[in-house]
């Protein structure tokens, strides 16, 4: 796992902390440079004079408090090792290669030990963490090469191959480190922006169930109240016209509208109650209206005028319930749109099985225009809506020899649907 081969984390928090590492370790440094060589005050400068040379065990032996002269350009070296870290993130190979190069000429130099050799590994842990794999991997063995080409003149010395070994081990662990720490903040970005997506969807996912609930509950609230208060309507206008000439014929209306409105009500208590939160109790539930319950939707249409005739041709019990469902609103829908645009006519409602289709069909010869252009309503498009839901068909319009058709074919079977 890879993250960019840029790295984008330049904020002022991070180069304060360069900039204190950067200061801290070539101060550090020096010291360490000065604590090696204590003050001589013969000679004036710190140290005893020259060292002896690599390999040279008769010298050592011969003068064994004879220390190492430390000159200017050793603390310099200490020093400008280290101060290139303060740009270590922006030019982390930039950095690198100018490390690499102080740390080798202080090898060069004689001097007492010093941490110069921490720059270069330092440098490298950040080529790590900021670049691929593979620049990586070139400048770890880049690196190693420069620092063991340093030892190689003294090849005689007992301790070189051990010098050697140790280069090498110390240029694996730290590209080693960095490899690993990017590896973990790839893997914590990955983590972090999955969560982001993750939460993302379910917010998507949420306001999706909740349209889709609305626009349920709108078309429930459309075909309960528009059919009943089109079957109002008109039994009102009705009792209104002959309440003073033929009263029975009034009275009858009006027991009719007491009928409808009972139950739009009925229906309307039992949708509303499964919206209450479920500890109020008591909530009035009524059964989904279904095909089985199309009788009481033509009952009322004979005191409207309108002579409805059912040819419902099925065996409801194999009817799935959302189908069965769908095909009663469709249907209510239907006479509902007769009654309103119509006017007094027939109308002839066919429900039948046809393989896995369930074939719906209502037609009427009474005037063919609909709602007018200007307020067309929800009736259709709700009709459309539950049968392309259902991987159904929708057709409606007028018919040639006048009348309007309404026609909804919905899958009932193992069969996907068809499209509309």
């Amino acid at each position: 796992m890879n993250i960019s081969p840029k790295s984008t984390d330049h904020s002022p928090r991070r180069a304060r902390s360069d900039a204190f590492l950067a200061a801290g370790l070539a101060v550090l440094s020096m010291l360490a440079v000065a604590l090696r060589a204590p003050f001589d005050i013969r000679s004036g400068g710190f140290g005893g004079g020259p060292g002896p040379e690599p390999g040279d065990v008769g010298s050592a032996v011969s003068a064994p408090l004879q220390r190492p002269t430390v000159s200017a350009l050793s603390f310099a070296l200490a020093a400008a090792a280290f101060l290139p870290l303060l740009l270590r993130r922006r030019y982390p190979l930039s950095v690198l290669a100018v490390v690499t190069g102080i740390a080798a000429a202080n090898d060069l130099v004689p001097g007492p030990p010093s941490l110069v050799f921490l720059a270069p590994l330092i440098a490298l842990y950040t080529v790590g963490t900021e670049r691929s794999r593979r620049t990586l991997i070139v400048a770890a063995v880049l690196t190693a090469t420069v620092l063991v080409a340093v030892a190689t003149p003294h090849y005689a010395n007992a301790t070189f191959w051990a010098d050697v070994v140790r280069i090498i081990s110390m240029v694996a662990v730290a590209a080693a480190l960095g490899d690993a720490t990017r590896n973990r903040r790839a893997y914590v970005a990955e983590v972090e922006q999955r969560a982001i997506e993750a939460e993302l969807t379910r917010d998507e996912e949420a306001a999706r169930r909740v349209d889709e609930e609305r626009l349920r509950i709108a078309r429930e609230l459309h075909d309960v109240t528009a059919h009943s208060l089109s079957i109002i309507a008109v039994q009102s206008g009705a009792a209104a016209h002959v309440i003073d000439t033929d009263p029975a014929e009034a009275r009858r209306s009006l027991e009719a509208i007491r009928r409808t409105s009972k139950g739009a009500l009925d229906e309307l208590r039992a949708m509303l109650g499964v919206l209450r939160s479920p500890d109020e109790g008591d909530v009035p539930l009524a059964p989904a209206p279904g095909l089985a319950r199309l009788s009481e939707l033509a009952a009322p249409m004979k005191d409207a005028g309108i002579d409805a005739s059912l040819d419902v041709d099925l065996e409801l019990s194999d009817v799935p319930a959302l189908v069965d469902a769908s095909a009663y609103r469709i249907v209510q829908e239907a006479l509902t749109n007769v009654v309103r645009h119509a006017g007094p006519c027939t109308v002839s409602v066919s429900v039948r099985r046809d393989g896995d289709d369930l074939r719906i069909e209502v037609t009427d010869d009474g005037r063919a225009s609909r709602a007018p252009a200007s307020n067309p309503g929800h009736g259709l498009a709700g009709m459309r809506e539950r049968a392309v839901a259902l991987g159904g068909s929708f057709e409606s319009g007028p018919r040639p020899d006048g009348g309007f058709r309404v026609y909804a074919l919905l899958p009932v079977g193992s069969r996907g649907g068809h499209s509309s």
